[in-house]
């Protein structure tokens, strides 16, 4: 296993989700949340001010669902919205208090239970999201991106057979899925087959909806394979040049390991 010798300078190598991040404190939208939350007063909305407040800011958002939350706890579509406005400020912890309340009055709610296992997973809680996004696969069959969380749950946990399978069911269904081929790339990446990681990342980074997370992937995986100057060049579409070439020196100067891990693949390390 190799040591991460320059973490800042490979951040930027996420994971097509993004999902898992470390906690640092309350953001700056979750503070102003915070504020507006204390000098918000409890006001009945009507259901023309629940359709226009869906236009305004997260914190705007947070703010109007956490008063309709308070009025009716027992109101899911409010429950569902303020868990979505929580994660959208950076309140994890907070979206899965909430989440947690609402389902026990509403177990099978679908949208609950994806929002619950995905802030699990932002929250680096891999084993506690498998179970809930399992309950939230068989509640909403037809929401790909349930499955493709959780098979970034499944490969944060070492289990990357049940990853790469739970990503291959998805891509029967939406064969142009780029988080689907991204993350099944770089799964298999992190058990050895480069070259078959590679195959699936060129088709994820001309999917219409990919982005800077895709070719960075897809230039992680050049570099595993030694192919530097490939690599420079897809990540210089995203990144400013000192940055891709420290990426590129990390990974040159880096043998080729013998056993990667998801935190190592991905270059980042706890602060």
């Amino acid at each position: 296993m190799f040591a991460v010798k320059n973490s800042r300078a490979v951040l930027s190598l996420l994971c097509a989700t993004a999902l898992a991040a470390c906690a640092h404190g309350p953001t700056d939208e979750e503070l102003a949340y915070r504020e507006s939350v204390a000098n918000e007063s409890l006001l009945p909305a009507t259901a023309e001010e629940r359709d226009a407040i869906r236009n305004q800011d997260p914190i705007t958002q947070a703010t109007f669902w956490g008063m309709e939350f308070e009025r009716s706890p027992g109101d899911m579509e409010a429950a569902v919205e303020f868990v979505g406005a929580l994660r959208a400020i950076g309140s994890e912890q907070r979206a899965q208090e909430v989440a947690s309340q609402a389902l026990a009055m509403a177990p099978n709610n679908a949208e609950l239970l994806s929002h619950l296992g995905k802030s699990l997973l932002t929250s680096g809680d891999a084993n506690g999201s498998v179970n809930i996004l399992r309950r939230a696969m068989v509640a909403a069959p037809d929401d790909l991106s349930i499955p493709v969380a959780l098979g970034v749950a499944y490969d944060q946990t070492g289990r990357h057979r049940e990853a790469q399978n739970t990503y291959r069911r998805v891509l029967e269904r939406d064969p142009n899925s780029a988080a689907a081929l991204s993350n099944l790339g770089l799964s298999l990446a992190l058990t050895g087959n480069p070259e078959e990681a590679e195959i699936y990342l060129r088709r994820a980074v001309v999917q219409p909806e990919a982005g800077a997370r895709e070719r960075q992937n897809l230039a992680l995986v050049l570099s595993i394979q030694g192919k530097f100057d490939e690599a420079r060049d897809v990540g210089a579409a995203d990144l400013p040049d000192e940055l891709v070439d420290a990426n590129i020196d990390y990974f040159r100067a880096m043998l080729t390991p013998r056993q990667r891990n998801y935190s190592t693949l991905r270059g980042t390390t706890d602060e």
